[in-house]
Order: structure tokens, then sequence, then C-alpha cells
């Protein structure tokens, strides 16, 4: 597909049903005033006060950039927001705002915004809620349309995004300058503040520039408009290889300390607890002492695998030990007889009373496999770990569901209790893993039904959903499973659509991937502690914060561009890396005043106005869990030993 732009029109030359139509700029003054400028000339717009004039630039077959210059011809000083806007010429079959709606958020319980309009107004979002600034995306079969602001400049930067469904079925797609939110700010969880608003303040005379992007093109597959949108962004907006981040031995040493220091008891049974917390008194503490998870936040397995990996690589004989201890504890107590894995450690005491969700098991499952195998190679021989991941396929392939896959969250006893989203994924890493592990045709055959199954239903409509337990939303860990199990599956039976399955997870994954750094504050937590926010992943629909959860997912991405030849996504990956490893407790790393322990990092960062109502953008929070250390560390480990 190639572009071109006449007269303010940007026409594609596959078919005249495509064009592009840039609308007359339109500015707002504080009274609520809304004036749209009349065209003058060939990329110039007035009124008596304002003169805005374009600049439009081809930078590839699918991608405009346009440079926008506001004069205030006024004899006054003048205060407004601006409006850039552009119409579609196809009727869109669906619509994405990166990390804040996708179609609407109609899959979900939760508060989050939903729709184009609350309240009868519509929705506008500010550029830092967006993975690439300010982003908009409207697709069909035919054409995807996306606008985001350049990032040229932080004046350029600071806006906001808006969709309006047309009555003829076209969408008129917007950034506004500077930032607002509107008709109300969604400031935390399933809770809404006022709107916020700032404006463009002008002297005589004085001007403000501002570029932004046009990216259109034919979806390489149904729903995946944003692969393309992605390809350019990544192209336009840079990466961040100048971040410097410490040397892998280094941040090795420091992830061993701080796993060792989440080794605690639970009643005479050792594990990994999940995290540590201010304690009120100038120091942490442990969150709570009966919280050892298997996966998910708490990560018992993974961590207990990268202790014997310290052993492989240091020849330390206590990481060994340790890990033995905690797996075989894992492994006797927490099994129940169908095979299905508890999530915590506690449940030993009520087994067939507890719950578990399929995050925990699946992966916890593939990481009791990924242990069993890594010590076979060491000479070690556990088939405990070994049963406990077959144990939970036997049970997942006996219960499979046509309507509901795998499930999300059962009874030890095996009960369902919520066969709802995406999440069952998981399993599927374990049946993958199990495969390469036995060779057996029927693990092969329920990976690849169930793999078909989530696609089909979910991640070819570029949604996925319930990965993130605190939520029941679109979320963007519950790709996860899709992108590891894909390239398994690919690497053992070198069939395509399984290196396809795991590319298109990877898109959607790397959408909540941050492609930009937001502009803050000095005195922020973000700027005072210098964090680059690039790189970085947003949660979910519901959880408007950034995380450093892209670790686990690294390894693969590196995979990924092996196997394709995409070096593109060798970039994300190592973007998503840098980011990963930054923040990390040294001895000496003070933040809030509080000395962290080596080897922590936080959970969150707050980068828009959500999760404080009552401080600014920037925020850093306190919670040092368990999860990030572990997925880093694997990034580490998979260098060192080269192994899925």
């Amino acid at each position: 597909m190639t572009i071109t732009m006449n007269n303010g029109q940007f026409e594609f030359t596959q078919t005249g049903d495509g064009i592009i139509g840039l609308l007359a700029p339109v500015y707002r003054y504080e009274n609520g005033e809304e004036i749209t400028l009349a065209q003058t000339g060939e990329g110039i717009f007035e009124d008596e006060n304002n003169r805005v004039t374009f600049t439009a630039e081809k930078k590839t077959d699918r991608l405009f950039y346009l440079h926008r210059t506001w004069i205030n011809t006024a004899s006054h000083a003048v205060k407004i927001q601006t409006s850039f806007r552009v119409k579609t010429g196809f009727v869109p079959e669906r619509y994405l705002i990166p990390c804040v709606s996708a179609n609407g958020n109609e899959f979900g319980r939760g508060g989050e915004p939903k729709g184009l309009t609350r309240d009868g107004k519509k929705w506008i979002f500010g550029y830092d809620r967006t993975s690439l600034p300010a982003c908009t995306l409207t697709e069909n079969a035919d054409f995807a349309c996306a606008l985001f602001a350049s990032g040229e400049s932080d004046v350029s930067l600071q806006s906001s995004c808006s969709l309006t469904k047309n009555e003829d079925g076209t969408f008129t797609q917007e950034i506004l300058h500077p930032v607002i939110e509107s008709p109300v700010t969604y400031v935390n969880r399933d809770k809404y503040g006022p709107a916020y608003e700032t404006w463009i303040e002008l002297a005589p005379g004085e001007s403000f520039d501002a570029g932004f992007c046009i990216c259109v093109s034919r979806p390489r597959w149904a729903n995946y408009g944003a692969a393309d949108l992605c390809d350019e962004a990544l192209a336009m907006l840079g990466d961040n290889s100048d971040l410097i981040v410490p040397a892998d031995n280094v941040i090795w040493d420091r992830s061993i300390a701080f796993a060792k220091s989440l080794i605690t008891d639970y009643k005479g049974h050792r594990g990994f607890i999940i995290g540590f917390l201010p304690d009120g008194k100038g120091g942490f503490a442990y969150r709570g002492d009966t919280c050892f998870e298997l996966a998910w936040c708490g990560q018992n397995i993974l961590f207990s695998r990268m202790l014997i990996e310290d052993y492989a690589q240091r020849g330390n004989r206590e990481s060994l030990d340790t890990a033995l201890e905690i797996l075989d504890t894992r492994a006797s107590l927490c099994t129940a007889e169908n095979g299905l894995l508890a999530a915590q450690l506690r449940d030993f005491e009520n087994l067939d009373g507890a719950t578990a969700d399929t995050c925990n098991m699946g992966y916890g499952a593939y990481e009791y496999l990924r242990c069993y195998v890594r010590l076979c190679e060491l000479g070690i021989d556990k088939p405990a770990y070994f049963e406990a991941g077959k144990g939970l396929c036997d049970f997942f392939a006996e219960n499979w569901s046509d309507e509901y896959g795998f499930g999300k969250q059962w009874r030890l006893d095996g009960t369902l209790i919520d066969g709802g989203g995406t999440i069952g994924g998981f399993v599927i890493c374990a049946f993958a893993k199990l495969y390469e592990i036995t060779k057996e045709e029927k693990y092969l055959a329920m990976a690849d039904k169930a793999l078909r199954f989530y696609m089909e239903r979910d991640v070819d409509k570029f949604i996925c959903t319930a990965g993130a337990l605190d939520t029941t939303c679109v979320d963007k860990e519950t790709s996860t499973p899709f992108i590891i199990s894909g390239i398994l599956l690919y690497q053992l039976t070198g069939e395509k659509y399984y290196l396809t399955c795991a590319e298109k997870a990877a898109y959607y994954f790397t959408s909540w991937m941050y492609h930009y750094d937001p502009v803050y504050a000095p005195d922020s937590d973000k700027v005072k502690y210098g964090v680059c926010f690039k790189g970085l992943t947003s949660v979910s629909a519901q959880h408007h914060h950034l995380d450093p959860y892209g670790g686990l997912v690294v390894p693969y991405l590196y995979k990924l561009a092996e196997l394709t030849g995409d070096e593109r996504w060798k970039t994300r990956g190592e973007m998503m890396e840098r980011a990963v490893m930054q923040l990390i407790g040294d001895g000496e790393l003070k933040i809030h005043d509080l000395l962290r322990p080596v080897g922590s990092q936080n959970e969150a960062y707050f980068h828009c106005r959500w999760g404080f109502e009552d401080r600014e953008k920037g925020v850093i929070n306190d919670w040092l869990v368990a999860w990030p250390c572990a997925f880093r560390m694997s990034i580490l480990s998979q260098r060192m030993h080269p192994d899925f």
C-alpha cells in the first residue's frame, strides 16, 4: 500500500474508499467557545486571531509525518486548546486506544473507561496513558489508520487523544494540545475524579509547533492494524539505547541476594515470600507471613530454578540445596491427588478446600518441568518435579472444555469455579514442554487444540483477558503464554502456524510497551531518581500504571528475532531488558528516605494521573514484590544457559 497527500486528503492507491481527510484545525477558549479555522491556502488555515500552517512528509509507504505551526496573530494574548483531526473515508470495524480501550473494553466487570463516551460526552485521554503518545487506531479488514503525536519536543508530546464515531460509521481521530482528561479523570481502580485541563498561552506573535504521525496500512492479519503501527512507531520514536544499566554479573549477584532475602518459614516449611513493604519505622518488612505463591507474583518455582542456575554457573551448593528443599516441599505437600497444584504454600493445610488459578498452576507446571530438565543435565534426578508438571497436564487433558478451555479458577478437589478469560493459556506452556520431554503425541495434540482455541477466540481478536489476577479486564499479561507456547511448538514441529501465533501474541504484548518517555515535573519521583519509562509496559485497562513485566518475555522476543529474521523483535527485547534492569537496590539506594534491600525493585511506576489522587504523576511505589527479580534473572539465565 502507498499513500499520497493531495489538498489535505490522504489517498490510497488500493481503492478510493480508503481516503482519509485532514479536517480544518479547531481551537477552544476557556469559556468553551469552539472555533474552526478557514482554509486560505495549501496547508494554511486562518481566522482573525490565528494562523496555522501544515507541512507533510512521507516517511515510508505507511507513514506520514505532519508538522503544524500555530501563530497568535492577534494583538492580545490568548489562552486556548487546539485540535488536530483526521476523518476516515472507510467504516472501521474496531478501534484501539493502546493501554486504555480495546474496542470500548466490552469485556470485564470493572469500572475502567468504557465505550467512546461517558455521560454523553466524548472521552479525552492524556497522551501519557497510551503506549504511543496520544494514539488512536481504527481498522477494518482492508484499512488501518493510526494517529499519534511525534514526540519531537515536550510541547508536541504533551497532548491528548479522542475518538468520535460519525453518523455514517466513519471515525474522527483527534489529537488535542495540551493535556486534557475529560469528562472525568480515571484516578484509581474503578474510581474517577474531576476533569483535568491545561491550556496553551500565546503572547501576540508567539507560536508553538507540534508534530503528528499518520500510519495507514492493510492489516497483515484481521484485527492487527497495530502490528504495522508498532513497527513504524518503533522506527519513528527510537529506542532507549542511551540507558545505562549494571553489568550482568552485578545484577545476578544482587538478584540472588534479594531472592534469598525472601526465603522464610511457614510452619516448618521454607519458601519465597511475596515481598516487602515499608514497616513504618524507616525500613522494610515482609508483607504478611502466609503468601508464598507458586508463580504469578511470588514465582517460587522460577526462583528455585534460578538458584539451581546459580549452582550450575557459580558452584554455589547452598543455592542448590535451598532450591531442592523448596521444590520438594511444593511437590510433596502442595500437589492434589488429581494433579492440580496449590497456588500457595499454606494450602497444604487444606488441599481439597483451597483454590488455584490457571496462571499459577500452568506457569508453575512449566517451570517445574524446566527444573526437572535442568537438574537432569546436572546429573540430579528429581522425578517428582516431572510428575508435578505431568500431573497437572493430565488433569487438564481430561477436563478440557470446548466452551471455556482450561478455565480460570479451580478448587483443588477438581471443581471449576470460574471459566472466564484467556488466562488458561498458561497451561499450554506446560503441555508444550511435556511434549518436548516425553515426545508423546497426545500432549502435542492437547497443546495444539488449546492454542488454536484461545487464539481464535481471543488473541486473533487482539484481546487478552483476566490474567492480571487482581482485575477482570483486558490486559497484557495474558498474552504471554501464547508467545512462549508458540515458540516452543514451532521449534518442536517446524509448523509455521505456531510461529505466527507467537508473532501475533508478541505484537499484542508489545503494543502495551511504552515507545517514548513522557514529560514530568523536576521534583517528580521519575525525574528525581532518573528512571526511563520507555520499555516498561502498562498493566491493564483497569490498572493504569507501568511495570517491569516485560522481563518475562524478553528471552522469547530474542528467540522470535532469531526465528523470523526480524531484528525489530531484538530491538524490542533490548528496550524491555534495559527498562527492567533499572532501580535495583545496590545497598545504597534510598527512595522516599527508605534504604532499599540489595536486589529489590518496586513493582509500579505511576506514569499518568492514576493511583495517587493527592500527588502529581511520576510516582514510584514502595512495594518490593518478588516477581520483577525473578523475571530479570530469567533473562540472565537464558544468556548463561539457552533453554526454554
